[in-house]
């Protein structure tokens, strides 16, 4: 479900199920997501959101909520009906922007769609429009740009010279860029199995931590067992998690990053791929 997740994306969904779960709800709500958006994309509420505004809105969210136990990090959440669609909204305003992931800001576009929910109530009543931030995401992405780490290709971009992977076409220009950084920085790479990862999550920041010493100081760290249930490739984000599919369910790793095993055997196993005309690209 989340194969075209950018990694800052992956961890809003992650701090929402945190927040459910603080909140000891059954579901992740809308308003987990917009909780895990503002303690994910921090230039965005410092950018649109004084500090003040940001706390109102978790009071807000406290009040609305009846006070209940937590649940057990570890318990799986599974998302509202209200959560599902704005997901659905994030990855449609992703495709009509041309986006081939789905970052931040779509979740806060999906967010801002769904006006009918108490979420979206809240960002309204901060003067946030929809339509602007469109037009400024728009605006602001040429055919490859760079905005707050996450990469997004245009679907103009990959109708000539593009590479096939996983069945999907990319553009070339984007793969030789990306391929050529991690080329640079890392040649050290293993075929590993994915197995879930234990991770730490501090309790007022939400920040993650693999350091499971942490876990310690039970009174600012949880710990969650299993949290960390899926990585992307750093070339075309292929999802690498437990699964039946060999595709899927191992990586190469430099201890860091993953990179599927397509992307390794095309890209990284042998010569430069990009150092000549390659016929695949077409």
């Amino acid at each position: 479900m989340f194969e075209r997740y950018t990694e800052k994306a992956r961890r809003v969904i992650f701090f929402a199920r945190y927040e459910a779960s603080q909140y000891g709800t059954p579901a992740i709500e809308a308003e987990h997501l917009l909780l895990g958006l503002l303690r994910e994309n921090k230039q965005f509420a410092n950018q649109t959101l004084q500090p003040e505004v940001v706390e109102a809105i978790r009071s807000k969210i406290d009040a609305r909520f009846p006070v209940r136990e937590s649940t057990p990090t570890s318990v799986d959440l599974p998302l509202s009906e209200e959560s599902k669609h704005v997901l659905k909204y994030a990855a449609d305003e992703a495709d009509q922007l041309g986006h081939k992931h789905i970052g931040t800001e779509h979740l806060l576009l999906g967010l801002l769609r769904n006006k009918g929910i108490f979420a979206a109530e809240l960002l309204y009543q901060q003067g946030l429009d929809i339509d602007a931030l469109r037009g400024k995401l728009a605006s602001a992405y040429e055919t490859r740009s760079v905005v707050s780490g996450e990469i997004y290709v245009k679907r103009s971009a990959i109708t000539q010279n593009t590479i096939e992977l996983h069945g999907s076409s990319w553009s070339a220009d984007y793969m030789r860029d990306a391929v050529q950084e991690y080329r640079a920085i890392s040649w050290h790479w293993h075929l590993r199995p994915w197995a879930l990862r234990d991770a730490v999550i501090h309790r007022d920041s939400g920040k993650i931590s693999f350091d499971l010493s942490l876990a310690q100081d039970t009174a600012n760290f949880d710990l969650v067992p299993g949290g960390w249930k899926q990585e992307h490739c750093v070339i075309c984000r292929w999802t690498i998690l437990t699964s039946d599919d060999p595709s899927h369910n191992s990586g190469y790793t430099n201890g860091r990053d993953w990179l599927c095993t397509e992307c390794y055997e095309k890209f990284f196993k042998g010569p430069d791929y990009f150092s000549s005309n390659h016929p695949e690209i077409t």
